[in-house]
This record gives structure tokens, sequence and C-alpha cells, in this order.
């Protein structure tokens, strides 16, 4: 059966000290999987303080140093596989969105809106291809939009153990490539009109270690 987009809570725009837990989880979260949370935030940040119309990013980079805290369940031979993935480790790989979210609802008291929105709907997709629940355009929370296009440029330019890091001018050809098919038109303009502040950002987050390859193989 299809999630449904749940209503978690109110989103509060500026999190205060009310909000230490969900805070500390970020902060750790953030320095998860090589730090990818951290770099996807600062990036996700800089896209949306060159957004107009936003206001606070608190809560943007809240969701994004969280959105993949579901990947921390996923089985190390499915998450770190040197190789492509299996029809069914596919499958489960794609759970971590949801899997994220029951993690916030069963560690946070109180989890807002926009950030479950970021770590359910980061994999949705303009055209309406991507998952858990297959919104499309619009319906697609912008934040999630925003977070979606950071996770992308950071998962490319990352070396794992079964890809290369692929060079920023690649990186950004496929950016403009998954234009009004992966991403929010818009947001994909921005994005490239910013490129080198996206990168300044990522590179302040604190840069990824290099790891020991087998032969470059993207997941699907």
């Amino acid at each position: 059966m299809t999630p449904t987009r749940p209503f978690v809570a109110a989103a509060d725009l500026s999190p205060g000290p009310e909000h230490r837990q969900l805070w500390a989880l970020a902060n750790k979260v953030g320095l998860d999987l090589d730090g990818h949370g951290n770099r996807v935030a600062a990036m996700a940040q800089a896209l949306g303080d060159a957004h107009q119309g936003l206001g606070s990013t608190a809560l943007l980079t809240l969701g994004a140093q969280l959105h993949d805290i579901g990947k921390l369940t996923i089985p190390i031979e499915v998450l770190d596989a040197p190789r492509r993935l299996t029809p069914t480790e596919w499958a489960v790989m794609r759970l971590h969105t949801i899997l994220g979210l029951e993690i916030l609802c069963h560690a946070l008291d109180d989890v807002p809106q926009d950030v479950a929105d970021c770590v359910l709907l980061h994999h949705e997709h303009w055209d309406g291809s991507g998952y858990p629940i297959g919104l499309s355009g619009a319906a697609i929370p912008l934040l999630a939009r925003l977070v979606a296009i950071a996770d992308f440029i950071d998962a490319l330019a990352s070396p794992r153990v079964y890809k290369s890091a692929m060079a920023p001018e690649v990186v950004r050809t496929l950016v403009l490539r998954a234009r009004g098919v992966k991403f929010d038109p818009v947001l994909t303009d921005l994005a490239l009109q910013i490129w080198p502040l996206l990168l300044r950002a990522r590179a302040q987050a604190g840069l990824p270690h290099a790891v020991t390859m087998e032969q470059a193989i993207l997941k699907p």
C-alpha cells in the first residue's frame, strides 16, 4: 500500500531551546554517513537563503541534517554494497525515508511537519516518479524540494565504496539534466545560478573522506 503524507505537528519556524532534543539529534546525525547530512544542510540553507519568500531556514537546516537518518537502520551490506544493488536490495534501501520518519517519531516528543517532510519526501520527483508516495510538482513540500537538490549534489560529488566522486562540472550537468524531471525547475535554475556558493557552502561544512573503492558503479 502506498504511504500517505503524515501530518506530524504544526511547524514552528524558529525552533528554540524547547526543541533541544531535535537540535541535539540533528547535530549528531549530521555527522553520520561521513558528514553527508551537514553538507546537505549547508547547501540547502544556501539555496533556501537565495529563495525569496522562504523566511527562516532553521527547519530546513534541521530537516536536511536529519534527512537520511533512516539509512542508519539499513544493513551495511546493502548501504555500502560495492556494486549495483539488486532489485530486492534497492527495495530495502528505498525504505529509509519511511524508517527515518519512524525513528524521529519514536525519538522525539515533537517533530515539526517541515522536518518530517524533509525526511520522508526528499526522494519525491517533480514528474511524480519518486518515492515513497509518488507526489509531483508543487504537491511536494518546498523544503523537501530544496533538500532533494542538495542531497543529489553531495551524493554525486562524494566518494563511496561503490563509486568515485564526480567532478563539480559533471554534477552541474546532471542537475541541469534533472530539471523538471527530478527537481523543481525554478529551484534548479536558482541552484545553477548560485552554483559557486553551493560548492563553497559544501566545502565549509567539511568535505568527505577518501574511501577505498571498487570500480565506480552508481546505485540506481
